[in-house]
């Protein structure tokens, strides 16, 4: 079902209730924080350690040296692997998309991804975790109530990416806020030219507003798994734990 409204009021402050859309949640400051903003290098300090996220997923987790931890400017977006329709629904399907910051006055980027290490079947395959900081909190928040509505109207919508020798078709569902976090699940479709599509494997995105930083989490998952495979990860919550965390880091670094 195709949800009507994520956000129908905003307050400067941050707060968004008083809302009686499917999409249950609200968003508002932490208790103490404090309105000093986070830019720089510090934001570095908000992406979460290998030994965070195993605790996390309860499985553990390493980098791959030809997928370094980005920081930067906003020219650290990502840009489109090719061309996607729509393109207003790129923002849920693809973490951190120019495209979806276009509109935002971005400062610094963040990001890193973690690849499964278990030496046993797992649950989690990576996780993409990254932080965009913003001049201030209300910046931050008014781009997470676009963001919010954007996902809404996305909900239930496929999102073709073609590259020429690869396409992508991924469906997206349950957009909902949960604690202050805009999550969604996304079905991902792969077909390399002359071959067959592959089944789907699911996705849980998630991205939270905490001062003036935005934090957006992805976490893929295998396409099939069995009650013996290593790790907690859920599709439902992990993404959002993570999400969590991360929000935690930004109030403690603020």
């Amino acid at each position: 079902m195709r949800v009507r409204r994520v956000v129908a009021c905003l307050v400067l402050v941050a707060v968004v209730s008083g809302c009686t859309s499917v999409i249950a949640g609200n968003v508002r400051p932490a208790p103490g924080l404090k309105p000093r903003p986070l830019t720089g290098e510090t934001i570095k300090r908000v992406l979460l350690d290998d030994a965070a996220l195993s605790r996390i997923l309860d499985q553990p987790l390493t980098t791959k040296s030809d997928l370094p931890p980005r920081f930067g400017g906003p020219e650290k977006l990502q840009q489109n692997f090719g061309a996607v329709s729509p393109a207003e629904c790129v923002g849920v399907t693809l973490m951190l998309a120019h495209g979806a910051y276009r509109s935002g006055p971005v400062k610094n980027v963040a990001r890193e991804t973690w690849w499964n290490a278990a030496t046993q079947p797992a649950t989690v395959i990576d996780v993409s975790e990254g932080v965009v900081a913003l001049p201030t909190a209300a910046d931050a928040t008014a781009l997470f109530a676009t963001f919010s509505q954007q996902w809404d109207r996305c909900n239930g919508a496929t999102v073709t990416i073609s590259s020429g020798s690869v396409a992508f078709a991924d469906q997206i569902s349950d957009v909902r806020v949960v604690n202050s976090v805009l999550a969604a699940t996304v079905s991902i479709q792969t077909r390399l030219a002359g071959s067959p599509t592959t089944g789907a494997r699911p996705e849980a995105r998630a991205l939270g507003v905490r001062g003036n930083c935005l934090v957006e989490v992805e976490v893929a998952f295998f396409s099939t798994r069995n009650p013996s495979d290593q790790g907690t990860g859920d599709v439902n919550t992990s993404a959002i734990d993570i999400a969590h965390a991360m929000m935690d880091k930004v109030s403690a670094l603020s």
